[in-house]
């Protein structure tokens, strides 16, 4: 699936569009009446998980499991983590990739609206 810019798309339509049957889980960073309405792409018995802090916290519907959690290191969901990417597919979005020396430049583009993560690049 392409990324979706929650700024200029429609996430509900991009979501259903890429499993009209429902999306099967959901990670979630804000909350607000834009965030719930994209919920309720997931199907019947789905997940939404979403990081405690957010505010306010996503209303998910009825027939779906929310869960908030903590971001506190942890070896085995770690381990967990890297099976499943190393199981695939996993794609990551990179919206701009910076060299070291431009750190700071990476650091302040954290203000902007992207589409997708930024990267350092180590110098080779």
């Amino acid at each position: 699936m392409p990324p979706v810019d929650g700024h200029k798309d429609d996430i509900l339509a991009a979501a259903r569009a890429f499993a009209p049957q429902g999306v099967d889980a959901a990670l979630v960073t804000a909350g607000g009446p834009e965030v719930d309405k994209a919920l309720t792409a997931l199907r019947e018995g789905g997940r939404v998980a979403f990081p405690n802090g957010v505010n306010p916290a996503p209303k998910a519907p009825n027939n779906v499991k929310a869960q908030s959690y903590n971001g506190q290191p942890n070896r085995q969901v770690f381990e967990k983590l890297n099976r499943l990417i190393d199981a695939g597919p996993f794609e990551v979005h990179i919206a701009r990739t910076f060299t070291l020396e431009r750190a700071a430049d990476a650091q302040r583009s954290l203000n902007e609206h992207y589409l997708g993560k930024l990267a350092l690049q180590p110098s080779a």
